[in-house]
């Protein structure tokens, strides 16, 4: 069975750490972190996303070459990995498989759960439940995002397109994250095994 890896990192770091992780970037990282109001998080999740890649290639976090696909998707040139990232508050998730497009996608439960009830399909409306309404719009809204982002949509996407009761060619799992987040992932084929670890920076 496929084996899909899931790693967990804490976003809130002290100031030193965040800048020996910062020298793993590259420029063009660096420099698109000195544009975000919440830079010290971004850096720590893109620095992670690294040294998961740099722990399956054998390289330095540093050298690993990330490019971007014709949707913005970051990829590994003439790699058969494939993974994505995804962060909010203070927790990054990285999905990690081979030979299979993935998304992901985590949101934490203060978020307003609102506005994704317009983004439903009649098929989501029916699935709901109704025990926690908040927390599954949360969890719908991950499997749109994992979704969206597994299949190479970026911006401009649009969330009332994509149903998660009617994936297509993906499977989606929703992944037992830390209190107080949601998560879901998608893969293109069949459902895999997922693996959750945790990143000690």
């Amino acid at each position: 069975m496929r084996t899909v890896e899931v790693w967990q990192a804490g976003l809130s770091q002290p100031p030193e750490l965040v800048r020996s992780l910062e020298a793993m970037l590259s420029d063009e990282e660096r420099e698109r972190a000195s544009r975000l109001a919440a830079a010290p998080r971004w850096i720590v999740a893109r620095a992670a996303l690294r040294i998961v890649l740099a722990g399956r290639l054998g390289i330095h976090p540093g050298d690993v070459e990330l490019a971007s696909s014709e949707h913005g998707k970051p990829e590994i040139l003439g790699s058969a990995l494939r993974f994505n990232l995804s962060h909010s508050a203070d927790l990054a998730v990285i999905a990690l498989t081979e030979h299979a497009e993935v998304g992901i996608d985590v949101e934490h439960t203060s978020r307003r759960s609102r506005a994704v009830e317009r983004t439903l399909t009649p098929a989501e409306h029916a699935a709901l439940n109704g025990h926690d309404r908040h927390t599954e719009l949360l969890r719908i809204w991950c499997r749109k995002e994992a979704l969206a982002k597994a299949g190479g949509g970026g911006l401009g996407w649009a969330p009332e397109s994509f149903d998660t009761q009617q994936p297509g060619d993906f499977s989606l799992s929703d992944l037992l994250l830390q209190d107080g987040y949601v998560g879901a992932l998608a893969l293109q084929g069949a459902t895999a095994e997922v693996t959750l670890h945790r990143l000690h920076l």
